[in-house]
């Protein structure tokens, strides 16, 4: 467990060290604006525009004088079939060719109970996503139509629809350019604290090595250590050494040292 200071002293060396090496931060404030430019400038806004088209039954499924709105059961089937149709390659290579910025969905509306088809569509323009959101409403009943003439459904049992609500104004979101410039800006200001910090810590060790305060080249003590310890174990030499023979040889006296005057 770390002591309740280690973390201040912590941030605190931190901000000294980016003081000292103020170039540096002012050099990374600078890229950092520059990096939050420009995804500013390759994410530009987003346009939303929504339809929602409505499936309506057949006369034969009506009947005569029958209200249209009370015979919507069964219909979830042929829009699921539309929707699967506007999912398929070929639906959207007309629309890319429509917009080639242009991204939509079509599927089953959930906020409501029947056969109600909803359409999303996203581009880059206000104007672009008015167009592609009109081009695929446009779309729709023309593609139901194809698709029961393929079965030869009779012209009093054909599926018709009508649309509900389109949007006549885009609505612009800011989301994708706002995420883009949070994480350049976040990126900038990472490389920035890890470049000053590591950078003042390469100065501040070669300051304190040009100080003597630390060793130069540390392996030199371990040298010097391990060849004091290797004089200490080495045996002398043989000329260090006199042989028996020498040691026990006596020092002649002459005879007239022992006689008295």
């Amino acid at each position: 467990m770390r002591p309740k200071g280690e973390g201040k002293l912590l941030v605190l060396d931190v901000i000294r060290a980016l003081g000292r090496r103020w170039y540096v931060v002012l050099i990374g404030a600078i890229v950092t604006a520059g990096l939050t430019v420009g995804a500013y400038l390759t994410t530009p806004p987003e346009y939303n525009a929504r339809a929602l088209v409505l499936l309506l039954p057949s006369e034969t499924a009506v009947g005569e004088g029958g209200n249209p709105f009370l015979t919507l059961d069964g219909l979830e089937q042929p829009a699921g079939i539309l929707v699967a149709y506007f999912s398929s390659a070929p639906a959207r290579e007309e629309v890319k060719e429509q917009s080639e910025t242009a991204q939509y969905v079509v599927g089953i509306d959930d906020s409501t109970r029947g056969p109600v088809i909803a359409v999303d569509v996203t581009d880059t323009s206000n104007e672009k996503a008015l167009d592609t959101l009109a081009f695929i409403t446009d779309r729709i009943p023309i593609e139901l139509a194809a698709l029961q003439d393929q079965v030869d459904a009779p012209a009093d049992a054909v599926i018709t629809s009508i649309p509900l609500t389109v949007d006549q104004k885009a609505e612009r979101s800011m989301s994708g350019t706002i995420r883009m410039m949070i994480a350049a800006l976040v990126v900038g200001i990472a490389a920035t604290c890890i470049t000053a910090f590591a950078l003042d810590g390469l100065i501040r060790r070669r300051q304190l090595r040009q100080s003597g305060e630390l060793p130069k080249q540390p392996e030199r003590a371990m040298k010097s250590t391990a060849s004091k310890a290797s004089k200490k174990n080495k045996t002398p030499k043989e000329e260090d050494v006199l042989p028996p023979e020498a040691s026990d040889e006596q020092v002649p006296v002459s005879a007239s040292a022992g006689r008295e005057p």
